[in-house]
């Protein structure tokens, strides 16, 4: 039972430090605090991983190639196993989906996710009440 607890608790810890350490622009991802962002599916030729880019207001006119890429801890872009796999990793994050749009430039397909961050049952307690 022991051996069970210690194993437990080095797994809180190990999660606790991956979601510390992951971040976007040198901003940690539990520090951003804003209501809406978007991210933009990058893809890779020939491979069914994808990489986004995150938008949540910062300013990203230096313009370097994995500027706004979730990165880890060791400055590797975070990839993920598809667009649903990135919605669900903002859904713990407490973000919710608003809408999604695709594009086409150049045959290249672009899409791009808005997202929100989630209403609280608090959020809805201050919003007047129409008679």
């Amino acid at each position: 039972m022991r051996k069970i607890r210690i194993v437990v608790l080095i797994f809180m810890i190990s999660g606790s430090f991956t979601v510390q350490s992951q971040t976007v622009d040198n901003v940690p991802l539990s520090e951003i605090n804003v209501t809406y962002i978007e991210f933009t599916k990058i893809g890779k030729v020939f491979s069914p991983k994808v990489r986004i880019q995150v938008d949540f207001g910062q300013d990203r006119s230096r313009g370097r190639i994995n500027e706004s890429q979730i990165t880890d801890s060791d400055g590797r872009v975070i990839e993920f196993n598809s667009l649903v796999d990135a919605l669900n990793f903002f859904d713990q994050l407490g973000y919710e989906f608003l809408e999604g749009n695709r594009s086409h430039i150049e045959r290249v397909n672009i899409d791009q996710y808005l997202l929100r961050k989630k209403k609280t049952l608090l959020d809805s307690a201050n919003i007047p009440r129409q008679n």
